[in-house]
This record gives structure tokens, C-alpha cells and sequence, in this order.
């Protein structure tokens, strides 16, 4: 198993994830047998279609294209850091298949994956322990995984939408606390950030052009708020 464990990370630690996991699945027959029988959503993931303006992949090449974005803005950090980033985008959007409804929006008909979040965790969370991530290194990833889709709700505006958030300090503030259950809260935000960044470059480019600003401003206005954390720490 650990040689199948050493070739999905060096697979999807490496800057052309896409070609090199479908190449890898194709020639390496041992490698193949390993990931249908240890991670079969994978599987699912590749026949599952994703008719939705938001998206221009199927499920499974989405997510390969969401862990290539990833791997690009975390060159600066550790092995460790990487690789647990890196895996959470290979979950986050793993329970989809199980999650698919078709509805109609606009008098069209479209796919849509409600509650897939929760879904990605319950498969996510029995791997992790075989992918040899500790507690509390799972315990970060199914946050992450959980929290990933956060962003498709918060938008830089006031808003009257019930299901819609606006972007400000104290957002940024509800969320730390949240996330500070599951450990550093700050960290743990600027990691989901990448998560949404990440996410929203495998998507449809046509659509994204708003969310991926508000997720940079998302990002200052957090850099501002640990900046004014720590000069009130200090005086």
C-alpha cells in the first residue's frame, strides 16, 4: 500500500497533476487496482458530469485541475503543509456523485450537488488515517473540506438575500472563532481561502471573475485584522 500511498502524492505534489494522474491510472495497472479499490468515489467522480454554468469539467478532472491550482500557490510552504492542502482538494469535491440532483433554474435544466460537503467528509474520513495523516492533521482537512463552498455565500456588497453574507470584520471575526475548534483559526482561514481560490480557477472562467476579487479582498481585509490583532497584543 505505501507504494501506492508515495506514487498518488508524488502524482498530485507535482505541477502537471491533471496529465500525470490520468497517465499514471492508465499504464500502472497495480496503481489503478489501488485507487478503485481504496478511493472508488475517484471513479465515480470520472462519470459524473457536471452540466452547471459554473463548471467546464467533469467532477474528478475539476478536482485534479482544483489541486494543480493549489500546488502553485503553495511552493513557499513545507513538505507537510503542502501535502495536507493538496489532499484536501483531492476531497472537497469527492462526494458529489452521491449528492447529484437535477433541477431546473432560469428554464434550464441543470446539475446541482447540495450537502456534497458533508458527504466529501464522511468519505473523506476514513482514508486520511490509511493516507497516514494524524488527527489532527485529518481533523484540519475535514474542516477545510467542510467549510470549502463558504465563499460562494459571502459577497462584497450589502445584501437582503438570507442565504447571502457581507464581507466585513466581523465575518472575519465569526469565522476565526469558528474555526478555532479545529485550531489555529487564522491559519486555518488563510488556508480556506487558498481552498476557495483554488476551487474557483478550476471552474469556469466566465464566472468567477467576482468571486476570485472578493477573495482577494477577503485576503487583505484578514491580513488587516491579524495585523490589528497582534499591535493591540503589543501595546
Amino acid at each position: 500500500m505505501q507504494n501506492n500511498i508515495n506514487t498518488l502524492d508524488k502524482v498530485i505534489l507535482s505541477t502537471n497533476v491533471v496529465e500525470n494522474f490520468h497517465t499514471e491510472y492508465s499504464t500502472n495497472e497495480e496503481f489503478q487496482t489501488w485507487i478503485n479499490e481504496t478511493i472508488p468515489d475517484l471513479e465515480k467522480c470520472s462519470k459524473q458530469r457536471q452540466n452547471n454554468p459554473w463548471h467546464k469539467y467533469n467532477v474528478l478532472d475539476h478536482i485534479l485541475h482544483s489541486i494543480e491550482e493549489m500546488n502553485k500557490q503553495t511552493t513557499h510552504l513545507n513538505h507537510k503543509t503542502r501535502r495536507l492542502l493538496a489532499y484536501t482538494m483531492l476531497f472537497h469535491d469527492i462526494g458529489k456523485p452521491d449528492s447529484h440532483i437535477v433541477r431546473e433554474k432560469n428554464g434550464e435544466k441543470i446539475d446541482s450537488f447540495f450537502g456534497h460537503n458533508k458527504k466529501s467528509c464522511e468519505i473523506a474520513k476514513p482514508l486520511l488515517p490509511l493516507l497516514n495523516f494524524d488527527k489532527i492533521e485529518s481533523e484540519i482537512i475535514l474542516t477545510l473540506v467542510d467549510k470549502h463552498d463558504i465563499f460562494m455565500f459571502i459577497k462584497d456588497f450589502p445584501t437582503t438575500n438570507p442565504y447571502w453574507r457581507t464581507l466585513t470584520p466581523n465575518l472575519i471575526q465569526e469565522e476565526i472563532t469558528e474555526l478555532n475548534k479545529s485550531g489555529d483559526g487564522i491559519q486555518l482561514l488563510k488556508y480556506l481561502i487558498i481552498v476557495g481560490r483554488s476551487d474557483n480557477l478550476a471552474q469556469n472562467e466566465k464566472m468567477t471573475k467576482e468571486s476570485l476579487a472578493m477573495l482577494d479582498k477577503f485576503d487583505r481585509m484578514l491580513n488587516e485584522y491579524t495585523t490589528d490583532t497582534q499591535k493591540n497584543l503589543d501595546e
